[in-house]
C-alpha cells in the first residue's frame, strides 16, 4: 500500500456538519477538557485535538470512497494497516499528522500580533455560529464520544483563521519574488500516437502511420496556425493532440517527454520539427510544434505558480521552526485515549449554510 497521507481540513468547514458515529459497540465517552498538550505554556484541551482527528478521518474516508466509486481502482486504505516501509499503522500516524498541525497552528497564533494578525468581530461572531450550528446538529452521545464542546469548537476554528490570515502577512517579511526568465515557458502542440502493448509488427505498422501524419503536417500551407487538434480528430485514428507548456529548469522524466522537450527546444515560434520523435521512455511516438518559444501568457501563470510555491515553503518553514524552538509537553496517556481504527467510523454531511474559512 502507498503511504497514507491524511487529507487535514482544507477551504471551508460549513456550520451545519454533522459527523455520525458508526461504531459498533455502544459509545463511550471523553472527556475533552483534559490536557493533552502543553506548547509555549499554552494548554491544549482534549477536546480540540479530538475535533481535528475525527474530522480528518471522515474528510479522508470521504476522499477516498468518492474516487473509489468512480471506478479509478482507488481502494480505501484501513486505518488498521501498517503501509509498507512504516512501523506505525495508518491511524497512530495520521494522530502524529493531526498532533504535529496541532502545533504549528498554536505557533503562528502565538506570533500572529507580531505580523498585526487579529481576528475582527465579524470573524468571531462567524465562528460562533458556526460551533452553534455543529453542536446543534449532533447529538450529545456522539459529542461526548468526541469530547467536543462548542467551546472546543471555537478555539479550533480560531486557531485555523489564524493560520490563514497570517500566511501572507508573515511571507511578506520574506521579500519574494519570482522572475520571468525564472519562470520562462514554451508553448507547444503535439500529436502522439501509442504503441504501447503493441506486438512488434504493429509497432512498426503504427510507427509508419504517424510518419504519414507528419506527411501531412508539412503540406499544410500555414503550419504555425493550423489545427492539429481537429486535424487528427477527424482521422479517429488513436491519436492524441494536445498543447502545452514546459520550462528549461523542469526535472527530467517530468511533465513533458524529455526527447519532445529536446527536440522543441531546437524551434522557432512556427516551426515543426521534421521527423517523428520516439518517447524517451518508449511507448509511442509524437510529432511535435513549437508554437511560442517565450510564451508571456504561460509563464505569468507559472510566475504565479512559483510564487505560491516559494510563499507556501516560507510559511512552512517560519512556522515548523516556531514549534522546534517551543517547549512541548505530549501526555500520551490521554491522547492514546482517542483512537483511530476501522471499528468506529464518522461521516460527514455537509450543508449549503455559513462558512468559516480555513487554511490548507
Amino acid at each position: 500500500m502507498k503511504r497514507f497521507k491524511v487529507r487535514l481540513i482544507s477551504a471551508t468547514v460549513v456550520a451545519i456538519m454533522t459527523i455520525t458515529g458508526l461504531a459498533g459497540c455502544s459509545l463511550a465517552t471523553l472527556d475533552g477538557t483534559q490536557k493533552v498538550m502543553t506548547i509555549s505554556e499554552v494548554e491544549v484541551p482534549l477536546g480540540v485535538a479530538s475535533f481535528a482527528l475525527r474530522y480528518s478521518q471522515a474528510q479522508t474516508d470521504m476522499y477516498y470512497k468518492q474516487f473509489a466509486a468512480m471506478g479509478l481502482g482507488v481502494t480505501v486504505p484501513k486505518w488498521e494497516d501498517v503501509a509498507e516501509g512504516e512501523t506505525k499503522t495508518n491511524g497512530e500516524r495520521t494522530k502524529d499528522d493531526v498532533m504535529n498541525r496541532l502545533q504549528r497552528l498554536y505557533e503562528v497564533k502565538a506570533h500572529a500580533d507580531d505580523y498585526g494578525v487579529s481576528l475582527d468581530t465579524a470573524e468571531m461572531d462567524k465562528i460562533a455560529a458556526a460551533a452553534q450550528e455543529f453542536i446543534a446538529s449532533n447529538d450529545s452521545a456522539l459529542l461526548s464520544r468526541m469530547g467536543v464542546d462548542e467551546k472546543s469548537i471555537v478555539e479550533y476554528l480560531e486557531l485555523e483563521t489564524y493560520f490563514k490570515k497570517a500566511f501572507e502577512p508573515m511571507v511578506e517579511t520574506k521579500g519574494i519574488t519570482v522572475s520571468d526568465e525564472e519562470a520562462k515557458q514554451s508553448t507547444v502542440t503535439y500529436t502522439f500516437l501509442s504503441t504501447n502493448n503493441l506486438e512488434a509488427e504493429a509497432a512498426e505498422e503504427a510507427k509508419a502511420q504517424i510518419e504519414g501524419l507528419l506527411a501531412e503536417y508539412k503540406e499544410q500551407e500555414d503550419i504555425a496556425n493550423f489545427d492539429m487538434n481537429e486535424f487528427t480528430t477527424e482521422k479517429d485514428a488513436g491519436y492524441m493532440t494536445t498543447t502545452t507548456s514546459f520550462g528549461d529548469d523542469e526535472e527530467a522524466g517530468t511533465g513533458l517527454d524529455d526527447a519532445v522537450k529536446e527536440a522543441a527546444r531546437t524551434l522557432q515560434d512556427g516551426e515543426m520539427y521534421q521527423e517523428i520523435i520516439e518517447g524517451a521512455s518508449g511507448g509511442g511516438y509524437f510529432i511535435v510544434r513549437m508554437d511560442k518559444v517565450n510564451d508571456p501568457e504561460a509563464t505569468a501563470t507559472k510566475k504565479d505558480t512559483i510564487e505560491r510555491e516559494k510563499k507556501q515553503e516560507a510559511f512552512n518553514e517560519m512556522s515548523e521552526n516556531w514549534v522546534e524552538e517551543a517547549t512541548i509537553t505530549i501526555d500520551e496517556k490521554v491522547w492514546g485515549k482517542v483512537k483511530l481504527t476501522d471499528k468506529e467510523a464518522y461521516v460527514i454531511k455537509v450543508e449549503e449554510t455559513t462558512e468559516v474559512e480555513l487554511a490548507e
